[in-house]
């Protein structure tokens, strides 16, 4: 029952910005309960003294069919002409039926639900608007509770029925209110939650390559800072590589964009298989080079990984015939390490691996170079 009253109160919401969906919402919603809400009078009208009540039975008929109007006209996308009229029609109601029955059944009281809810139901309300639809909700109440008494009306309610009465005025606008906050609450947390995930998506998306799906330039700049402020605070090791695809520019020409584009994602799953630690990082630095950043690993385990990188690379066997005959692509890697904090910055372990890369290009290509971090200008062992 409540999902089938759910659907209805949802109607036109679909593929609308959140604070449109809250509003058409909670605009369905006041339209459902405030004609669920003028049931139990209709059934005292109609089975207490139907000649006597004819009046207002009939004039709530036609409210609760405007009010239904309400999700017609929501579902239809003619949002402002719904809201408009909801409040209009709740308004109209509220006055009339304390005209026939007397101020002292409370029916007015409802004046202070749409009151509560006032501001929820528009986008941007302007503050000279908000004091105006206040202003008249309030002297719509106080008319209503000082020119219909009692002893006034075409349609008085008897005692004890007109406490009775008075009472469930006063429960259905407390229950009421208490409802639609509960509910624009939900619409809030759910509103909030949507906005976690798409900020998550966003910046999962602005830290990622869409060829390769590595990670990219800004991912490896946030993790290289992040392992350098850890390195600040628990001294360890951190270790950083380059790799740079051989003669790629020559690759590109000769099999075209596509090709090379293909080339890369290959290379790609390749370096990221040979990482196994879920703290080691592989991203795209920028056209065909890549680096990767392994907390926790000395110079002799960055040096074997730069081998297992290079080896998985050639293993791939992606001819490059614009090269030689039977040649395949291959990438020279440039390794370097810290094992001690130093002020100097996370830039310079990057840098100093890339001379590493520049090295191994100049010994031929297909290499794999040490350069220690802390001998920026002396040369280290190459293997490969």
């Amino acid at each position: 029952m409540l999902s089938v009253v759910r659907r209805l109160w949802s109607g036109g919401v679909a593929g609308k910005p959140v604070s449109l969906r809250r509003q058409i919402e909670l605009c369905n919603q006041v339209g459902l309960f405030g004609a669920a809400a003028t049931i139990p009078y209709q059934f005292f009208y109609f089975f207490y003294d139907f000649a006597l009540y004819r009046g207002v039975f009939l004039a709530n008929l036609l409210f609760i069919a405007t009010y239904l109007l309400v999700l017609v006209l929501n579902h239809r996308g003619w949002y402002n002409t719904a809201r408009n009229l909801l409040l209009v029609n709740a308004c109209s109601q509220l006055f009339v039926v304390t005209f026939f029955i007397s101020a002292g059944a409370g029916v007015h009281l409802f004046y202070f639900t749409l009151a509560a809810i006032l501001v929820f139901l528009f986008q941007h309300l302007p503050v000279w608007l908000y004091s105006a639809i206040m202003t008249v909700f309030g002297s719509l109440y106080v008319a209503a509770h000082f020119l219909f008494p009692q002893g006034s009306v075409p349609a008085p309610v008897p005692s004890p029925w007109i406490d009775i009465m008075y009472g469930g005025s006063v429960a259905g606008v407390l229950t009421l209110s208490g409802v639609f906050l509960y509910l624009f609450r939900k619409s809030i947390d759910q509103a909030e939650n949507e906005l976690t995930i798409n900020n998550r998506h966003l910046e999962t998306l602005s830290t990622t390559d869409p060829l390769t799906g590595l990670a990219n330039r800004r991912g490896l700049d946030e993790t290289l800072e992040r392992e350098w402020a850890r390195l600040s605070r628990h001294p360890g090791v951190l270790s950083v590589i380059m790799c740079d695809v051989d003669h790629f520019k020559r690759f590109n020409d000769r099999y075209g964009h596509d090709g090379g584009d293909r080339c890369l994602q290959q290379i790609a799953t390749a370096l990221r298989s040979v990482i196994s630690r879920p703290s080691d990082l592989v991203t795209r630095y920028g056209g065909e080079e890549f680096a990767l950043i392994l907390p926790g690993t000395d110079e002799e385990g960055a040096r074997f990984l730069g081998v297992k990188l290079r080896v998985a690379v050639q293993g791939l066997a992606i001819p490059n015939a614009d090269v030689g005959k039977g040649a395949c692509v291959t990438i020279s890697v440039g390794v370097s390490s810290i094992d001690h904090f130093r002020s100097d910055g996370a830039a310079c372990l990057l840098k100093r691996a890339d001379e590493a890369l520049y090295r191994a290009k100049e010994k031929g290509r297909n290499q794999v170079v040490f350069l220690p971090y802390s001998s920026p200008r002396s040369s280290g062992k190459g293997g490969s």
